[in-house]
């Protein structure tokens, strides 16, 4: 019998590496989706609709970049974690304002069936609850990127994971003056953060992918590359018109 590292080949992790920094890029697309997930998850919450919750659970590219994170760590890359770390905490800032900013807006349904579900049990129960779902999450999420073949398990993945919802509460809950509240799915999330980055790394490392770090290197090199040249081509775009005002004056 043949184990896991024998039967994915090098190019199968080169591509999987490939492709999960390719989506883990802090560029428009992810932004747009970012505060778009926002919005419908906080809209969610407020109007106490689960059906909502999860569909802005779907559109959300958050857990790419903490998947990443995983892999720097399992093939110890701290240039992984520095740049995927920044993008991960001004992720969970725009999302906590945009929730604020609802939060402000519309006022929280007070004594409903749906504020008094599991979804919002603040017990330490449900922390570590949420917990094991993250790690059994971050597990799955890497098999799926490992192999091609089931990604269509990562809408699920990403709706059992519930990233996103802790910390809109967050934002929510400050509205509210409710700090209480606020630490608690602070925490939850942090739970959550951490039990995928586990699960994940584990799962990195027994498929060896500690030796793909050449590899990781040279692609975030390339994506750096990339954007200095976008920017480079930006400047220039914007200079341009400046420099023929310039000559005809």
């Amino acid at each position: 019998m043949t184990s896991n590292k024998e039967t994915i080949s090098i190019s199968d992790k080169y591509r999987a590496v490939d492709e999960l920094i390719e989506e883990s890029k802090s560029g428009r697309e992810y932004y747009v989706l970012l505060v778009l997930s926002s919005i419908i998850i906080a809209a969610g919450i407020l109007l106490a609709n689960s059906s909502i919750l999860i569909g802005g659970m779907l559109v959300t590219p958050l857990l790419n970049p903490i998947l990443l994170v995983a892999l720097g760590i399992a093939a110890s890359k701290p240039e992984v974690l520095r740049r995927t770390g920044k993008l991960i905490l001004k992720s969970s800032l725009v999302i906590i304002v945009i929730s604020f900013v609802a939060g402000v807006l519309f006022s929280v349904p007070e004594n409903g069936d749906f504020y008094r579900s599991s979804l919002f049990d603040n017990s330490l129960r449900s922390a570590f609850l949420y917990f094991l779902v993250a790690f059994a999450a971050g597990t799955a999420a890497t098999f799926a990127w490992v192999r091609k073949g089931i990604t269509n398990i990562l809408p699920g993945i990403s709706i059992a994971v519930a990233l996103v919802p802790p910390l809109s509460m967050v934002g929510i809950w400050i509205a509210t003056l409710q700090f209480d509240l606020m630490r608690y799915f602070l925490l939850i999330f942090l739970f959550n953060l951490v039990g995928i980055i586990m699960g994940s790394m584990i799962v990195f490392s027994m498929l060896g992918f500690y030796k793909t770090g050449f590899h990781i290197i040279k692609k975030i090199e390339e994506e750096i590359r990339k954007e200095k040249e976008d920017e480079r081509q930006k400047d220039i775009v914007e200079k341009d018109p400046q420099e023929l005002m310039e000559k005809n004056d």
